[in-house]
């Protein structure tokens, strides 16, 4: 009897604390109110409040009280959506030198990925605990570049790696994968990456299939052979099977406009086959690299003093000349290549930034001519290359390419500190031109479709499970803006421009940017890849 009475008299107790805890008013540490939220998924904009407590989305509801939020965010007349993925970057180069990542912010961009082109920051240890140290306003993760891992073993030999150096490489590329690294990726029109055969790419994938990740390329050839070089990239991942993300996908010769079908063909037969192939993309018509994928690669074997040596013969120098002038100085168009061509960055002649090769060889006291403007090119790798902004896309394809469904939105840009050198305006203002351009003036996109290619598309090729939507349980990366407002401001001529709109950004659920300001905050994690190994 007493037994029972105690069972009893234990239930009504728990009942009662039970009840307590049910009627006490759920905390947020943030709450966004009133606002239409785009999932990220594609679907219609719906209303609803979201409630954010410990880094997460906790609660999607039709109101949230504002008494049971520590801070509360008045969206009315505003769009909540997921925060952006940049899924191509260079941003690894400056990630510890500018941690605010205000040119990204500022566009709605609150996860970065970095070591795109075949290039990254090595080791990558070594990198992630400068971050760790230093702290960073985004999200941050980076691929495994093979023109870092072959200039580790191989530097700037030409032939084929022997059995040794394969061995080698990948063995480099696990210890990049066990430190964290996303991926592999390649830039197979630059250095030394142009001297390496499918077969050595093919090999040094399977490393990545091990563990898991992706494939990402900037391709061999982005003009008459680029369908050759789209084939390339399907069966590095096909024989692996790896995704593969192709990088800035364009058709960058005038010989090419307009002739879509060398991209569609190969990308939708892969597809249709069952290899997951995606592409990326930035809102332009202008490029920006280097000028050495312009030359002979082979001038190039042994390296920069080689180089240079190799140009003092004059039959080398006139075979570089007249490349030059083929590969870029050339139009069928009636194009100006020398008025096409603007220098963002020459650490040598840093008053050339910002003029074309046109008003540099005036300045110079030079006649403009295709001749005059290879020996300026020259004279510029000599010293140790510029950074070039060059004009040789077509807005028609820009606009056609953005419409395919597998197409998702990177900047392939890099941290900018505002007013230093001449860049490229895709730092400052890719995703907002994406909204204001291409959504709300051309209605080319509706804004659910783009801003999926901004967020859940991206999110899924990375396999990043628990980002890239607006849904309880998922890291509450947001960014709150006005579509009616929303606007890049970075042009060609003034690329230092914050854009326009943009009102909050939301990393791990703080806010870096509040109100259209910095906080100067720096909530971002390091996301980690699937071979991650912390020991």
């Amino acid at each position: 009897m007493k037994r029972r009475t105690w069972l009893l008299i234990g239930s009504l107790i728990g009942f009662a604390v039970f009840s307590g805890c049910q009627g006490r008013p759920e905390q947020y540490d943030l709450a966004i109110v009133n606002g239409r939220i785009i999932d990220g998924s594609g679907n219609p904009w719906f209303r609803a409040d979201l409630g954010i407590r410990n880094q997460k989305i906790v609660a999607i509801k039709n109101k949230i009280p504002v008494e049971q939020a520590k801070r509360v965010i008045d969206a009315s007349g505003l769009i909540v959506a997921p925060g952006f993925i940049d899924i191509h970057t260079h941003a690894d180069e400056d990630v510890v030198r500018i941690p605010g990542c205000e040119n990204y912010l500022s566009q709605g961009v609150t996860t970065l990925i970095g070591g795109n082109c075949g290039g990254h920051e090595f080791p990558l240890t070594k990198l992630f605990d400068e971050i760790k140290k230093t702290g960073i306003a985004c999200n941050f993760a980076s691929l495994a570049g093979h023109n870092t891992i072959r200039r580790q073993v191989m530097g700037m030999k030409m032939g084929e790696p022997d059995a040794e150096e394969m061995a080698r490489m990948k063995d480099l590329l696990r210890q990049e994968m066990a430190a964290g690294a996303i991926g592999l990726s390649t830039g197979l029109a630059y250095l030394p990456g142009t001297y390496s055969k499918t077969e050595e790419l093919v090999e040094l994938a399977s490393v990545v299939a091990e563990t898991g990740g992706f494939y990402a390329s900037h391709i061999r050839n982005q003009g008459k052979n680029i369908t050759v070089a789209i084939e390339e990239a399907i069966k590095i991942g096909e024989e692996n099977h790896l995704p593969v993300e192709i990088s800035h996908i364009k058709l960058a010769d005038e010989d090419v406009w307009n002739q879509l079908e060398l991209i569609i063909r190969p990308v939708e037969a892969a597809r249709a086959r069952g290899v997951e192939v995606t592409l990326d993309q930035y809102p332009y018509t202008a490029t920006s690299s280097g000028f050495a994928s312009s030359f002979p690669q082979d001038v190039f074997e042994g390296g920069h003093e080689k180089f240079l040596e190799r140009l003092k013969d004059p039959e080398i120098y006139n075979r570089v000349k007249q490349t030059i002038i083929a590969n870029r100085l050339t139009s069928r168009r009636g194009i100006d290549k020398l008025e096409a061509i603007l220098i963002a960055r020459c650490q040598k002649f840093p008053e050339y930034e910002g003029k074309n090769l046109k008003e540099i060889l005036a300045m110079q006291g030079r006649t403009a001519s295709a001749e005059a403007g290879a020996d300026l090119i020259i004279e510029l790798v000599k010293e140790g290359d510029a950074s070039a902004i060059f004009f040789q896309m077509d807005e028609k394809d820009v606009e056609a390419l953005m419409k395919l469904p597998y197409v998702m939105i990177g900047s392939d840009g890099g941290l900018e500190k505002v007013g230093v050198g001449h860049p490229h305006p895709r730092s400052y203002g890719t995703f907002t031109r994406v909204l204001g351009e291409y959504v709300r003036e051309r209605q080319l996109l509706s804004l659910e479709e783009a801003i999926r290619k901004m967020t859940s598309l991206p999110a899924q090729t990375l396999r990043l499970v628990d980002r890239g939507l607006i849904k309880t349980g998922f890291f509450a990366d947001v960014v709150i803006f006005n579509p009616e407002e929303v606007k890049d401001l970075a042009t060609f001529t003034h690329p230092h421009q914050y854009s326009r709109g943009i009102i909050s950004v939301i990393v791990n659920g703080q806010e870096v940017l509040a109100d259209g300001q910095f906080t100067n905050r720096r909530p971002g994690q390091i996301l980690y890849g699937q071979g991650y190994r912390p020991d």
